[in-house]
């Protein structure tokens, strides 16, 4: 797999999805894109949610805000993001999944997959924030946008996959995201 071209084509498709979303609301300030609702299983890899909220739409669930809870967001599953990746995750089912035949290849096709995936997505989402921020996507982008994974069905994993997907430098720009990851590492 072309890795940097997986990454440019989620990047330009999620660039692109996010532009669209910002001008067709524009007035809302849009705070957040994530990536969530990571799919796999021993035959396949679904692309990610795209996900973005809004600082209208962040309200407490049982007290707790839902800031960095993307299945709480105003949109929670921008589809068109998935659908324009399909193919490469056909791709990735092709290259990683269907050569393995025995219960140990797939194991290990699937362990070096996940691996990989995590590591593009993160490399995604710095590349996106980094776009916002220079306002690549759309100019009613706050300075504070981020983009994040934020998978919290992967429980212990939640934090790594936030600081992978978030360059050091930017983390203490956006407080809120600082104050959760500490909140989830102290778990």
């Amino acid at each position: 797999m072309d890795w940097s071209a997986f990454e440019t084509a989620w990047h330009d498709s999620g660039c692109r999805i996010l532009s669209d979303l910002a001008a067709a609301y524009p007035g809302e300030r849009l705070y957040a894109a994530a990536f969530h609702l990571f799919y796999s299983d021993d035959v396949q890899i679904l692309p990610p949610a795209l996900a973005a909220n809004t600082e209208a739409a962040v309200h407490k669930n049982h007290g707790d805000s839902t800031r960095f809870v993307p299945p709480e967001w105003r949109w929670d599953v921008l589809d068109a993001a998935s659908d324009a990746m399909s193919p490469w995750y056909h791709r990735l089912v092709e290259e990683y999944l269907a050569p393995a035949t025995t219960e140990a290849e797939q194991d290990a096709a699937m362990n070096t997959l996940e691996s990989a995936h995590d590591s593009a997505m993160a490399g995604v989402c710095k590349a996106m924030t980094t776009t916002a921020r220079r306002g690549g996507i759309h100019g009613s982008l706050p300075p504070g946008f981020i983009v994040v994974i934020l998978e919290g069905q992967r429980g212990d994993e939640e934090a790594s996959l936030i600081r992978e997907s978030v360059d050091p430098q930017v983390l203490p720009t956006v407080p809120e995201l600082a104050e959760y990851l500490r909140q989830l590492e102290e778990r």
